[in-house]
């Protein structure tokens, strides 16, 4: 076994993750780029950070409204939410890390014009059951153990 000498340094900026990655889409079924690049907000992303701020002040808002309901010996009334209210919140959760897309994308099962980019835009674009295979591609990369991993040799 060969030892190192001992530098007392460990350099590690080289594991950042990127601030943000361009997922270039396949076209569902094939092993073929679409040509629709689509730009997605890393883990230090401002844009990243401030969704899981929301999420959080969400979370810690439900949790002490039912502490005090608890506390104050009353029942704590359970959020009237649907499946498709459960539904969009999950996808413009998701959509909510998108920074923008190149080009402007014509589904003509959608509409015959090219949809500009929002978060709005994006989530009801992605709500439609014909655009899963699109989402899901999105929701593989930003779940996958080497997400945002910046190529070799690079910070």
């Amino acid at each position: 076994m060969t030892t190192e000498p001992a530098t007392g340094i460990l350099d590690l900026s080289g594991t950042r993750p990127l601030d943000s990655f361009v997922l270039q889409t396949i076209i569902p079924g094939t092993s073929q780029k679409s040509g629709w690049n689509i730009e997605l907000a890393g883990p230090a992303h401002p844009t990243t950070i401030a969704l899981g701020s929301l999420f959080g002040r969400e979370t810690i808002e439900k949790e002490k409204a039912i502490e005090f309901a608890q506390v104050n010996g009353r029942k704590w009334k359970v959020d009237d939410e649907d499946q498709e209210d459960r539904k969009r919140k999950n996808v413009g959760r998701i959509c909510g890390r998108i920074l923008g897309w190149s080009p402007n994308p014509v589904f003509s099962f959608v509409q015959t014009e090219p949809i500009a980019f929002s978060v709005e835009a994006a989530t009801n674009l992605f709500l439609r059951p014909d655009m899963a295979r699109w989402l899901l591609q999105i929701t593989e990369y930003l779940n996958g153990e080497t997400a945002f991993t910046p190529p070799s040799g690079k910070t």
